[in-house]
């Protein structure tokens, strides 16, 4: 995430260079000059957040993945919220929440619109960012009312600035820009994303029980087709009110291939267990365009991939696919007993030429996956990079318990399936 954060810093540093050369329209505290620095850097990070937001495939391109884009989501809409409470508390001189400068001051309407969009901030962005337990669909629906207290903000800093907040000053004209982009970006995501992103249209060919509460959905297109790389997720919904399965990302669960698209869904109690139970031949659903940089072809030539459960998706679109000679592959696929394994036959006929060796973990049989079970198996001295898909406990466990092996990790690669 490297260039990413290189982005945010170069934007950050070229509103605070404009900012140096910028003079207000009547001398005023430094306190006050200060805090309008630390105003205007919040609305920098509110309009980054919501660029991310569009799901524009430069997001996919500048973030190395969209997944990785929303972990910075999360971050940078919480360093906004502070420098918001910053930017007050700049102006209280520490005295407390002073009646200075329509801070709370009721009587001054522009200015007692900062102090709205703070308290909004603070409580919406308090409950999306710690209730881990929520829906996906809650919390979507949460993110959509932060649209307000963005409005209010932006009126906030036109109407209270002391600055030419409309002149040609190259602070001025950068900062419009600036909330050009961000309020251009959360009307796409709130109210136009959803009726044009899912240009892809597929009916239901097959439905087909893959393991104990798992289905495989196949779909053949009703139009055009998308065009994905092994690996990839896309957003899936079924629009029929039925069914009422809103947007979901899942990885496509099969390698490319003309006019047909594929999915693996497992019961996770949320909305794929109504799916599961409802979903039947001829329904209809699309699909966004293809996201994610989840590749194996960019690693080192010796690479372990590990699949937890329904994680096994995109290896077996790899594999299907087919894996070049020139990497040497040993897979780990664990689950929790043969009922609840999808594609456990099929793995084994999809290895290929012997440079894919398939190594099952049946956590009832040999228990919890450790690095000793991977050390033991793999016997190289090779650097190796890891791809993991599966539960985050897993992960972050393995990923540690790496870091204190002997294995020669050059990467350990995954992606973040928890869109908030």
């Amino acid at each position: 995430m490297r260039k990413n954060n290189i982005l945010l810093g170069a934007v950050s540093l070229v509103t605070v260079v404009f900012w140096l050369l910028l003079k207000p329209v009547e001398p005023i505290a430094t306190a006050v000059h200060i805090s309008q620095l630390v105003g205007a850097l919040s609305l920098v990070g509110l309009a980054y957040v919501n660029f991310i937001a569009t799901r524009h495939p430069w997001v996919d391109r500048l973030f190395g993945g969209l997944d990785k884009a929303y972990v910075n989501h999360k971050w940078v809409s919480l360093i906004a919220i502070i420098l918001i409470i910053a930017h007050i508390g700049i102006l209280a001189g520490g005295e407390g929440l002073i009646i200075a400068r329509g801070v709370i001051n009721p009587e001054d309407g522009p200015g007692m619109l900062g102090w709205v969009s703070t308290v909004l901030f603070l409580v919406l962005g308090h409950i999306a960012f710690w209730a881990t337990k929520m829906n996906y669909e809650t919390w979507k629906s949460i993110h959509k009312i932060m649209f307000l207290p963005y409005l209010v903000g932006l009126a906030h800093y036109y109407q209270c600035s002391d600055y030419m907040v409309l002149g040609l000053a190259p602070f001025n004209i950068w900062l419009n820009l600036v909330n050009a982009v961000g309020l251009i970006a959360v009307i796409y995501s709130i109210f136009i994303y959803e009726k044009t992103a899912f240009r892809y249209r597929y009916n239901v060919s097959r439905v087909k029980n893959v393991a104990k509460d798992t289905i495989e959905i196949t779909g053949n297109t009703t139009d055009k087709y998308l065009e994905f790389k092994p690996g990839q997720f896309t957003f899936l919904k079924f629009p029929d009110r039925s069914i009422n399965f809103p947007s979901h990302p899942f990885t496509i669960s099969q390698a490319p291939q003309k006019g047909e698209i594929q999915f693996t869904v497992k019961n996770l109690g949320d909305h794929t267990a109504k799916l599961i139970d409802k979903v039947k031949v001829g329904d209809q659903f699309a699909v966004t365009r293809p996201s994610g940089m989840f590749d194996y072809t960019r690693g080192s030539r010796h690479q372990i991939w590990i699949a937890g459960g329904i994680g096994i998706t995109p290896f077996r679109s790899f594999l299907q696919a087919g894996v070049p000679e020139e990497f040497s592959v040993d897979l780990f696929y664990a689950y929790n007993n043969a009922a609840e394994g999808p594609y456990l036959d099929e793995l084994k006929t999809l290895l290929g030429g012997g440079n894919v060796r398939l190594h099952l973990i049946d956590y009832r049989e040999k228990g919890f996956l450790t690095v000793e079970m991977i050390e033991e198996a793999v016997k190289i001295e090779n650097p190796v990079d890891i791809y993991f898909c599966g539960p985050v406990p897993m992960r972050v466990g393995l990923k540690k318990a790496m870091e204190q092996s002997n294995l020669n990790v050059l990467g350990f690669h995954f992606e973040e399936f928890k869109f908030r």
